[in-house]
């Protein structure tokens, strides 16, 4: 079987994903990321990728993004990272949706996701704009 057939079969899969955990998650998530703003201490660890090569990786900002979108900083949000405005949302939707058990996401779906993040990190990171 060519490589090529073994990657478009693994991009056509579809992952399950178990919602439960997730939504205890998604209640947390914004109550932490008040504290965090507050905290005289960063808890949060630095990336591994960026610190051993200097290269952003696709969540490198989000944590700091959450912070600023909870703070109603929307704009910042987004620059430093477009996926805590979309964890914030989906968030929310684990939170209102709780009669969902599991969803079925496409493969293809998460990593375009991530290659797209990861090519506006490295916009910025090319660019000289903040990280």
């Amino acid at each position: 079987m060519p490589l090529t057939d073994t990657v478009t079969e693994k991009l056509s899969d579809s992952k399950e994903i178990q919602l439960a955990p997730l939504r205890v998650a998604g209640l947390a998530l914004v109550p932490a990321a008040a504290l965090l703003s507050v905290s005289p201490i960063d808890p949060v660890p630095p990336c591994p990728l960026r610190a051993l090569t200097g290269i952003p990786c696709p969540l490198c900002g989000s944590t700091r993004g959450v912070i600023a979108a909870v703070h109603g900083n929307l704009g910042d949000a987004l620059v430093l990272n477009p996926a805590s405005l979309g964890v914030l949302v989906l968030a929310l939707l684990l939170v209102v949706g709780w009669r969902v058990e599991r969803v079925r996401i496409p493969v293809w779906v998460i990593a375009t996701v991530f290659a797209v993040l990861w090519g506006y990190q490295l916009y910025k990171y090319g660019t000289g704009r903040p990280l």
